[in-house]
């Protein structure tokens, strides 16, 4: 299910009070609509209604994809390891309705965003971060100055993904869907032997991933 609630905005610059929604929980197959203001990236945008003043608003919720048996909770960094226990209690509680879901918790709007794409278009997020991680340290030898700090996932169509680098300077790389195909094949066995049962799945899980 999903669960909405209604909240007044005031507009910073012009003071006219708007309706905004948050989203405790979003069900993409009872909110399609919603589910696709989350895969572009408008769900957390307040306008203005008087003034068109635009701005991000931020707040936790859980993302569910019924349909790829998905579950993303987006959290504040210090509540990671009080969510990844409720998971591991409702776990208990639902057993084998849980089965075969992935659950995953981050951190940022983004990686919200970032899981959402990639689950609904059936990647496995452990083969994306691995491939990010590749693409960071051949960018930050290439780029030293840029600093990156952040790197996200992104659809061109179906052969292509894209790379958003960030940091004191912002580009991108498309990256062929062969390469993700490859890091898949190639790491298969690991990945089956290490299990899906990791709730924060980041580029850090990559580092310590591929030092085993």
């Amino acid at each position: 299910m999903s669960r909405k609630t209604r909240e007044k905005i005031t507009c910073p610059k012009c003071g006219k009070e708007n309706d905004f929604i948050l989203w405790q929980s979003l069900n993409g197959e009872i909110d399609p609509e919603a589910q696709q203001k989350l895969l572009d990236g408008t769900l957390f945008r307040f306008q203005c209604e008087n003034c068109g003043y635009e701005a991000h608003v931020d707040y936790g919720m859980l993302y569910h994809d019924m349909a790829h048996q998905a579950m993303v909770y987006y959290v504040r960094p210090e509540s990671v390891e009080q969510t990844k226990k409720m998971m591991e209690e409702a776990e208990g509680q639902f057993g084998s309705a849980m089965s075969g879901y992935k659950k995953r918790v981050v951190t940022s709007q983004n990686s919200l965003r970032e899981k959402a794409i990639l689950f609904q278009h059936g990647l496995d997020d452990r083969v994306v971060e691995i491939c990010k991680l590749f693409y960071l340290a051949n960018a930050s030898e290439q780029f030293p100055k840029a600093h990156i700090t952040e790197v996200f996932f992104s659809i061109i169509d179906d052969d292509t993904y894209l790379l958003e680098f960030f940091g004191d300077e912002s580009f991108s790389a498309e990256i062929p869907r062969g390469v993700y195909e490859e890091t898949r094949k190639s790491l298969a066995e690991k990945l089956e032997a290490a299990g899906d049962s990791e709730s924060v799945v980041n580029l850090e899980w990559a580092m310590e991933f591929l030092r085993k």
